[in-house]
């Protein structure tokens, strides 16, 4: 996280990955599809300086959208 007097920013980057798991049916151990593109997602969020803090804007990138879909 990087404080700053307007909020608190936290950058994520997340690596994607295809599995063999149904999205209706989620299983704890699944089979990662080796020969699938893994995408990357950068996600970005404000929160504001209160005890509880809110999120005060927030940003997605996560790439094309059929990178991600199952065939």
């Amino acid at each position: 996280p990087q404080e700053d007097p307007s909020g608190t920013f936290v950058q994520l980057r997340l690596g994607l990955v295809q599995t063999s798991c149904r999205k209706r049916a989620p299983q704890r151990h699944c089979r990662v599809l080796e020969s699938r593109r893994k995408p990357t997602c950068l996600a970005c969020y404000k929160f504001d300086t209160s005890d509880v803090p809110k999120v005060l804007d927030k940003y997605h990138n996560c790439g094309p959208s059929h990178h991600l879909a199952a065939k």
